[in-house]
């Protein structure tokens, strides 16, 4: 897959999937903005290794929750990268909490980031590629966007409405541009780990495959969807799972 002259926005991009995704396009020839909100060491670490692919990078820190900050940031990648081809809303957090002893501060955070994220920047990206004719929109949902799960009641309605969000602006802003979702199991970044080995190990042995997906796996299947050999997809949520959601 070559991503040559292309320009990728990928939202919580200095770890995890994002990290991956980034390095990826980088490495498929694509100029990239890394988004993030926590370690500037951490995203500038990024920025350095892609930048070793001979591509332009740059890094920006907003709060996808806030639209100011999001637009401020899509106005940096204009005046630096001139335009966006692919977007990766990718931004977000994971919180186990039983629905008796959640907070309206803990459903409204979940919420804001991830379903008012996407929005935010999928607004801001389809102005651009209206105007350009074409791009491609990618969001990272999850398994429990289908499945639910206990204690994740929040994080399992926010990625169920990304899934929602994904299918109708596909039909919306078909056919110049392709919006389609990457619904990812398990994970091995930062904020799984952070659980525990315990569960890590019980999670794993939910799934057929017996283990859980590395960040490289993901990213695959991203600029898989971004790519030329994707362009007759949309509105379609792909979960790499292993095995642990079975449609068709």
């Amino acid at each position: 897959m070559n991503f040559s002259k292309k320009t990728v926005l990928v939202t919580g991009s200095s770890k995890g999937i994002g990290k991956a995704a980034v390095l990826a396009f980088a490495e498929a020839g694509a100029n990239v903005l890394i988004n993030y909100i926590g370690s500037d060491e951490e995203a500038e670490e990024v920025r350095e290794k892609a930048e070793t692919y001979g591509v332009k990078a740059f890094k920006y820190r907003a709060d996808v929750s806030d639209s100011k900050q999001v637009s401020e940031m899509f106005t940096y990648m204009d005046e630096q990268l001139g335009s966006v081809d692919i977007l990766v809303n990718n931004a977000g957090f994971a919180q186990e909490s039983p629905i008796i002893e959640m907070s309206d501060h803990m459903w409204d955070r979940m919420i804001k980031v991830h379903l008012y994220g996407t929005f935010y920047n999928a607004r801001e990206a389809a102005k651009r590629m209206k105007v350009q004719g074409s791009g491609k929109i990618i969001n990272i949902s999850s398994d429990l966007g289908s499945l639910g799960c206990e204690d994740f009641t929040h994080y399992s309605a926010a990625k169920g409405g990304i899934n929602a969000f994904t299918k109708a602006l596909a039909r919306e802003l078909a056919p110049e541009i392709n919006v389609n979702a990457v619904a990812p199991s398990g994970t091995l970044t930062d904020i799984l780990e952070a659980f525990g080995e315990n569960y890590i190990e019980e999670e794993a042995s939910k799934y057929p495959l017996q283990r859980l997906a590395k960040p490289e796996e993901i990213a695959q299947t991203i600029l898989f969807i971004a790519s030329e050999q994707a362009n007759f997809f949309a509105g379609q949520i792909i979960s790499p799972n292993g095995g642990v959601v079975m449609n068709g």
